[in-house]
């Protein structure tokens, strides 16, 4: 094992499981979980006892993400969702709430990140009235647990009622720079995972795509990092896990053995939360995304048909590549998306389910031996693997690459992303693939025409396959490239152009902040009199003016003499003529 730790705190001195329980035990005593407007319409006490009669009925559950910046504006906006569907005939069943950025750290720190398009609940009363617009049930996900801030914020979301709390994967990928507060974080999100298991009904959320399993090259990775999550949050800790899935899986047929191969994992039987909408396959298309849209709600629904899981169909607005949906954007994708469900018994039947059970069956014997080796990797290394805090500091600092390097399963050889091959590529491993034969074909010479020069990548935030996409065409190219990352702050940009002398900045962004982030890079440009270009990918938009929706700032960005022309198969194109330029 060649193993180098990114080693963010001494997590052996994190205090001991024992007093862990008593300091969780004295306060889990005093909290109650609130009565949503959904329990109390269906006279349930919790989101699982609701879905378990779904499962046995057959009935199958739906979800959309909400989040606008204000409390005001978001609780407008579901309430015309709610009225809108059932004066159409249509329904929906839990509401994701997702939060900015800042709600992942605590309060007096929040002045350190710049403010992304997500919900900023200020007050108690706004958290406690996430229930009590419309009866639709509240789910918590994005910077709740796995952020610095995870035992107040999953206080809050039980006393408001929600009885679904993630993410997991969070802890490992999301970054909040300019916040060190790593310490805090695994120690917060170790009482909040078990504070959770103190209540019957309760469910950890964690969706995979969202952390090392959008890194990994390889689907049964992938499977042996959910059994080690299952490991930490329910044997550890005692809490009930529901693995969501889907932002990456452009496959049906994928996405169905995907969840069957879930649900094998699934000792517990516990309702799952929601199956994530594919978003790879969106584009600036809507008339396109409409066809990806009906493509993985109609996989989802035969998969609950066959196999009720309680998982709920998420219905991902067209516009959700472009900017934040409107209302009633979410609507139209609402009505689309029960079609799907409509036509999804006529399909389930001739489904070869024995193919599926054969695929499954090699992503759990994979799976499971890329799980054993990570654990007997761990104690190697001097890990307590009875720790959760230590298990979950150790795996973050080694990371996705090492750990698929040294404890995977595919046969060793170079195959330009990582060390093995894959036993099951992952759609993104396919796509990056396809990708590097584009560019080959296109540009031709592709090897030797970017030879000599040096490029600096990087991302605001954990949305990185763009940028993974690029770091593979122009390593193939022959540039020198320096990837930082997710979370990149400008100062680190201005750092390593310095120490590199590179000529091009390409940064890929998702998180909102696409305008203040250029200004201050150009700025602290002009500041150290570099001749570099910043060029940026993704969605470049940001909210102005308080408003609620971000909007495209593309030419705002272009007059700070930012290149965002946004078109990857040009990247080649774009590095010789700014080096061109400078010469």
């Amino acid at each position: 094992m060649n193993i180098k730790f990114n080693k963010r705190f001494e997590w052996k001195d994190l205090p001991d499981m024992d007093t862990m329980r008593r300091e969780v035990d004295a306060i889990a005593k005093d909290i109650k979980i609130g009565e949503t407007l959904f329990f109390k319409e269906h006279g349930v006490k919790s989101e699982n006892e609701y879905k378990l009669k779904c499962m046995k009925n057959g009935e199958i559950t739906k979800h959309s993400h909400v989040g606008w910046n204000s409390w005001d504006e978001t609780a407008i906006n579901i309430k015309f969702i709610y009225d809108e569907l059932k004066k159409r005939g249509s329904y929906i069943t839990r509401f994701g709430f997702i939060c900015d950025w800042v709600m992942g750290v605590p309060a007096e720190h929040r002045y350190k990140l710049p403010k992304g398009t997500g919900l900023c609940l200020e007050t108690p009363e706004e958290w406690a009235a996430l229930g009590q617009v419309v009866p639709v049930q509240p789910h918590l996900s994005d910077h709740m647990i796995g952020s610095p801030n995870a035992w107040e914020n999953t206080v809050y979301g039980l006393k408001a009622g929600a009885t679904s709390i993630g993410n997991v994967s969070h802890y490992f990928t999301y970054e909040y720079p300019g916040v060190d507060l790593e310490y805090d974080r695994t120690w917060n999100s170790m009482k909040a995972f078990y504070l959770m298991g103190k209540f019957e009904g309760t469910v950890v959320h964690s969706n995979i795509d969202d952390g090392f399993g959008n890194q990994f090259t390889d689907l049964v990775s992938i499977t042996g990092w959910a059994m080690m999550e299952r490991y930490i949050v329910e044997e550890l800790l005692g809490a009930r896990l529901s693995h969501a899935y889907g932002n990456l899986f452009s496959d049906p047929m994928g996405r169905i053995i995907m969840h069957n191969t879930m649900q094998k994992l699934n000792k517990y039987n516990t309702p799952g939360t929601m199956i994530f909408g594919n978003t790879v396959d969106y584009g600036l298309d809507i008339e396109h995304n409409f066809g990806a849209l009906s493509s993985f709600s109609l996989a989802d629904s035969i998969f609950q048909r066959h196999c009720p899981t309680g998982h709920s169909v998420a219905s991902v607005p067209v516009t959700e590549a472009i900017r934040v949906p409107t209302a009633q954007e979410i609507v139209d994708g609402h009505l689309c998306v029960d079609m799907m469900i409509e036509k999804s018994k006529f399909i389930e039947p001739y489904i070869n389910w024995e193919k599926v059970e054969s695929e499954t069956n090699v992503y759990i014997a994979a799976g499971s031996l890329f799980f054993e080796r990570m654990m007997t990797g761990l104690e190697d290394l001097g890990i307590d693997i009875k720790h959760p805090g230590q298990i979950m500091a150790a795996l973050k600092a080694i990371g996705p690459k090492q750990l698929e390097d040294n404890f995977g399963v595919g046969t060793r050889e170079k195959d330009g992303l990582r060390e093995r091959i894959p036993v099951r590529p992952t759609d993104m491993t396919k796509i990056l693939m396809e990708k590097k034969s584009v560019a080959l074909e296109r540009i031709g010479d592709l090897e030797r025409c970017l030879e000599g020069k040096k490029v600096i990548v990087g991302t605001t935030d954990i949305h990185d396959y763009g940028k993974e996409i690029v770091k593979t065409i122009i390593a193939k190219a022959g540039a020198t490239v320096f990837d930082l990352g997710s979370y990149v702050t400008p100062s680190e940009l201005i750092e390593t152009v310095i120490e590199t002398e590179a000529k091009v900045i390409i940064i890929s962004t998702y998180n909102g902040i696409a305008l203040t982030y250029a200004k201050e890079v150009v700025e602290k440009i002009k500041e150290a009199d570099l001749d570099v270009q910043l060029v940026m990918g993704g969605l470049i938009n940001e909210n102005l003016d308080g408003g609620s929706l971000a909007e495209d700032v593309s030419s705002q960005v272009k007059k700070l003499g930012v290149n965002c022309d946004n078109n990857m198969d040009y990247i080649i194109d774009i590095i010789k003529n700014i080096y061109n330029k400078i010469k």
